[in-house]
């Protein structure tokens, strides 16, 4: 029963990955100017090469520091913090293209919101990511992981909606700001914030890059 749960947490993980490319590709395919088709495929293999990287990077510290005790699994912080950082750099290298910048960051928004879903899905499935303090609103006597996907197919909703309406700068702004807020409550709430405890792990790596990118959003979106 355990290795069963232990294959529908990675199956859901894949799915994670597999789809928040496709989304993220479908979305943004517009601002190569090309075939839509192949752009699709193109965009969804290079959101997928950072999102699938940065989810291994525990795995290239443990063989780099040769170290059998360090933590090896995969991250969803570092997916998040790699894949960010390389969509804050398009964008910037796309601006004063008639929108593309913002509406690469519009696709990244809708796509990691809904790669969070399966996500938090598998840590049902593997029985991580369990509350250790409570806030009196939001979590209370629930569970952190359902509170988390919740909050994150609104966030995705949201955002999709607002790309459906060619609002590009609102679904970016929702989106990225959404997603922020709901791992900031995930990270206080299992007291993972920086600096909240001392252990070998870089904790909360992904929550510059979304700020740096919600700011890029904003700033973008304004001077539109």
């Amino acid at each position: 029963m355990d290795k069963l749960r232990l294959s529908r947490a990675t199956s859901l993980r894949l799915l994670s990955a597999i789809g928040s490319a496709a989304i993220f590709g479908t979305l943004a395919a517009p601002i190569t100017r090309g075939a839509f088709w192949p752009s699709a495929f193109a965009l969804a293999f290079v959101f997928g090469f950072f999102f699938v990287g940065g989810t291994g990077y525990r795995i290239l510290l443990a063989v780099a520091f040769q170290d059998a005790s360090r933590k090896a699994s995969a991250s969803w912080s570092g997916a998040t913090a790699v894949s960010a950082m390389a969509a804050l750099s398009a964008a910037i290298l796309l601006m004063g293209r008639d929108g593309a910048s913002i509406l690469l960051l519009a696709a990244y928004a809708v796509a990691i919101n809904a790669a969070y879903i399966p996500v938090k899905f598998a840590c049902l499935e593997a029985g991580c990511c369990h509350a250790h303090r409570r806030d009196p609103f939001l979590i209370r006597n629930h569970d952190l992981r359902l509170v988390e996907i919740a909050l994150a197919m609104v966030v995705a909703a949201a955002s999709l909606a607002s790309v459906w309406v060619d609002a590009f700068g609102a679904a970016a702004v929702l989106g990225t700001g959404g997603h922020l807020g709901v791992r900031v409550l995930s990270r206080w709430s299992r007291d993972r914030l920086p600096g909240s405890r001392f252990d070998e792990e870089m904790k909360g790596q992904e929550l510059l890059p979304l700020t740096l990118l919600l700011l890029a959003s904003i700033l973008i979106n304004t001077l539109q």
